[in-house]
């Protein structure tokens, strides 16, 4: 009898003891929140703007405009605009891009039979291309009192490569590399400056910025379902989630102690679970962490910390406890280096005085069918680039027919080293003239010119091919990739070729400006027409099928391919108005 009563109480007991003895699964519940950052760096509630200067060399600026670096710099929660009172100042020095060598590698890719006896080899080329570039950076106050320490961002010292694509033949993989050589040093430059100016938007953002955020983070969730507590815990958990996903970077809404104190009150209550058990420890565990964690969103890191604390001193959680206590202890820092509390907040920047900003000059360019040339107000030199066929770079100064004369410089440039150039002061020996023929490409800004076989039938004249048999010319890359787009510009009727100067008289209305497609393998371009858009496309099913359903079409309306005979001409001859050459040449790039 006696026996049957100690079974009886271990029973009781055992009942009694079961809610919290149960196996626990925990799984990570996860959210999104967004919330703003004061500075780490402050530099005064009075500061609202900055500007940013570029001191580059025409090696940078043969491919990017400083005003172009100049955009992409963004800093969170101040504005971009010169000349303002207690504005910061973002000085930016981008050195030499320099190709250091390229050079031709190989590889063999054996087959082998299930002996292990080479049955065929088969070799692959390609080109590999050592580069360097050099850039630094700092950040100065109105007094120019430096605020971030001059620091270099590219070290010149640092050489980076690429490799282009692998081809069967070594004569493919030169030709790829000769014929793409500008585009790739485009390409390089533009993607590392990309990066550059990313990162540095993101760190000033952090330092003397406003920094907007959107986190990823998580809490932990019982998955237990046969557990008491699953339904309670799932309730709060997802409840947890749901109202810190209602956080805006102004903004944590209203009454939160009255939406988060159940939320409180019920990990509290388990957080003092017996930790002796293993299965109750998890459970304390999973509610120190979303206490710490909800502490933490509500901008109270001292209780987040206190939280935090306990996974470290019980032993419960060491490395995690330890990482809560890190970030607690960098938001703590933050407030009190801005006297502010909240990561959630708005921050009203007023009107620049638009009397202070300087004047600018804008300038556009677009792509048409037609073009009136008119003489332009151009400076006399522009600074760019050639790149030689020995593949050797030489920087300096174009006599500016870029603007002046177009199509003259598709038949030759006027060029002078950097180094005799002396401001404009230099001997007429120091002129180079290159024609198509002399170099690979050449570079002015942000635009690229390659030469490119073309027959120009417009210069027939009474029957007499004047110069329409295919010729090499500089001609204007718009769209690179695979297919390219390029520009050609019809010369006035007495323009002597290749001469650097122009007729006063000559007319230069209405002189067209054709644009051309240069296919993957070919070397001679060809007029943009619905005929050869068209011819193009058949070679591609699924591209030609998307075309006939009006994808490619700005009115997005079908196309109907069976044209009657002057349709048939026009085609030929024209390209359709309605077709989007650049949407249909990025689909063919890819």
């Amino acid at each position: 009898m006696k026996l049957q009563n100690k079974i009886v109480v271990l029973l009781l007991l055992f009942i009694s003891n079961f809610t919290f003895s149960q196996r626990v699964d925990i799984d990570k519940l996860r959210f999104s929140i967004k919330r703003t950052l004061y500075p780490k760096n402050p530099q005064g509630e009075n500061v609202f703007f900055y500007n940013v200067v570029i001191k580059s060399n025409p090696g940078i600026r043969q491919f990017l405009t400083d005003e172009e670096i100049i955009s992409e710099i963004k800093i969170d929660g101040l504005s971009q605009i010169d000349n303002q009172p207690n504005a910061l100042t973002v000085n930016i020095i981008m050195d030499d891009f320099v190709i250091r060598k390229n050079e031709l590698v190989s590889r063999t890719e054996e087959t082998k039979d299930k002996d292990g006896k080479v049955t065929a080899r088969k070799n692959y080329y390609k080109t590999k291309i050592t580069y360097s570039i050099g850039a630094s950076y700092d950040v100065r106050n109105s007094q120019n009192v430096e605020v971030i320490k001059r620091t270099n961002y590219f070290n010149p010292s640092n050489f980076k490569v690429f490799e282009t694509n692998e081809f069967t033949s070594s004569s493919e993989a030169n030709k790829y590399y000769l014929d793409n050589s500008v585009t790739i040093r485009s390409k390089l430059l533009r993607g590392e400056v990309n990066e550059m100016t990313n990162n540095l938007s993101n760190y000033f953002s952090y330092e003397v910025g406003y920094k907007k955020q959107t986190l990823n983070d998580f809490i932990w969730i019982l998955d237990s379902k046969k557990h008491d507590e699953y339904e309670n815990h799932q309730k709060f958990s997802r409840k947890l989630k749901e109202e810190l996903e209602k956080f805006t970077e102004k903004t944590k809404g209203d009454d939160t102690d009255v939406v988060f104190g159940p939320i409180i009150d019920y990990y509290t209550k388990l957080s003092k679970l017996d930790i002796e058990d293993k299965h109750q420890k998890k459970l304390v565990y999973a509610s120190l962490y979303n206490l710490s964690t909800l502490y933490y969103y509500l901008d109270d890191p001292i209780q987040a910390k206190i939280f935090a604390e306990r996974l470290v001193k019980d032993d419960i959680d060491e490395k995690d406890g330890k990482e809560l206590i890190k970030n607690a202890d960098a938001l703590l820092e933050l407030f009190k280096k801005n006297n502010k509390y909240s990561t959630h907040f708005e921050r009203e920047i007023p009107n620049p005085d638009m009397t202070l900003v300087p004047a600018r000059t804008a300038s556009t360019s677009n792509l048409s069918q037609t073009v009136a040339v008119e003489a332009p107000k151009a400076p006399r030199f522009i600074e760019g680039m050639v790149i030689t066929n020995e593949d050797k770079e030489i920087e300096g100064f174009f006599f500016n027919d870029f603007e002046n004369a177009p199509w003259e410089v598709q038949d030759g440039v006027r060029f002078i080293p950097a180094t005799l150039f002396n401001d404009g002061k230099f001997d007429k020996k120091s002129v180079e003239k290159y024609s198509p023929k002399e170099l690979k490409g050449l570079a002015i800004e942000k635009k690229l010119y390659i030469p490119v076989l073309f027959s120009d039938v417009s210069k027939l004249v009474n029957g007499s091919p004047l110069g329409a048999t295919a010729k090499k010319y500089f001609m204007e890359v718009v769209k690179d990739g695979k297919y390219k787009i390029l520009k050609y510009h019809e010369a006035p009727p007495s323009t002597q070729v290749f001469s650097g100067t122009m007729n006063p008289s000559t007319n230069t209305e209405n002189l067209e400006l054709l644009t051309l497609i240069l296919a993957p393998g070919e070397e001679k371009a060809k007029k943009a027409t619905t005929n050869y858009i068209e011819e193009i496309l058949l070679k591609n099913k699924a591209l030609y099928d998307l075309y006939l359903k009006g994808e490619y079409s700005i009115d997005k309306k079908p196309v109907n391919v069976k044209r009657d005979m002057l349709d048939r001409m026009a085609a030929k001859s024209d390209l359709s108005d309605n077709i989007d050459l650049i949407k249909i040449i990025e689909a063919l790039n890819k």
